[in-house]
């Protein structure tokens, strides 16, 4: 069996978890991060193999970017491990939205998961996560995980049959540089979307911007974040809300 590992993580977090589950299955791993357009291609996963399909949940539900992407994969009542990684407010239909997404494209659902991890675009809430015990938790979850390859049913989960991701229009808060750029272009190369305006790296392109922050950790000189008071308010208010520590949650056939 070879594990194909396939994940969005602009930030880190959401790689750090697929990394955790991957690593306690143990076995051969393929590893691919949609984070980069020439990760983003065609698998063809056999029934004796197995995905792990890693997200992080933006309002809600997964990128649209990777929603639109599952159509590359192709699976053959494929076994599929689910992880929803999401910054301490809720993960809400992201669960069930990826079960659907995989069961269209043939595989069967047998574990998933909500893990927390730092929030992306108020990185204040959940700093610290994924902790030790986050990691410990995911590797047991994997090895739990393992257990449910076989089982028959369909793994039931919290959140919405009747889901709409199109109602998510994406944030009202994007990155962009100050005078402090050096138009290095590192943003404009990490970028997944192509937002980064190549002849003024300080812009971003407010309408394809996802908002995933790849761009303020790969900048060299901390020239590109969230730069307005409107954004501090709201990550001020959203800290007062969201502080307290929320618990991981799995859900096995």
């Amino acid at each position: 069996m070879t594990v194909h590992d396939i994940h969005f993580s602009a930030r880190g977090t959401t790689a750090s978890y697929a990394r955790a589950v991957c690593t306690a299955i143990g076995l051969p791993t393929i590893s691919s991060n949609w984070l980069r357009r020439e990760e983003r291609r065609e698998a063809d996963i056999s029934h004796d193999d197995l995905l792990v399909f890693s997200m992080p949940v933006y309002g809600g539900f997964i990128p649209a970017l990777c929603r639109d992407s599952a159509v590359l994969l192709l699976g053959h009542d494929t076994p599929a491990i689910i992880v929803a990684v999401y910054g301490n407010r809720h993960y809400d239909d992201a669960l069930v939205q990826m079960r659907t997404l995989l069961e269209e494209r043939g595989f069967t659902v047998v574990a998933g998961a909500a893990f927390v991890a730092r929030h992306s675009i108020f990185p204040s809430v959940a700093a610290d996560r994924p902790d030790d015990d986050d990691l410990d938790e995911a590797r047991s979850f994997a090895k739990r995980a393992l257990e449910s390859i076989g089982r028959t049913g369909r793994l039931a989960l919290p959140g919405r049959e009747d889901h709409d991701s199109l109602v998510f229009k994406g944030s009202s808060f994007h990155p962009c540089g100050d005078d402090r750029c050096i138009r290095c272009m590192a943003c404009a190369g990490i970028c997944p979307t192509g937002a980064v305006d190549r002849a003024d790296p300080r812009m971003s392109d407010t309408s394809a911007c996802i908002s995933c922050g790849a761009c303020i950790d790969v900048c060299p000189v901390s020239s590109r974040g969230y730069h307005d008071e409107a954004y501090r308010a709201a990550e001020t208010t959203f800290a007062a809300k969201c502080s307290g520590r929320r618990k991981n949650e799995i859900f096995l056939l």
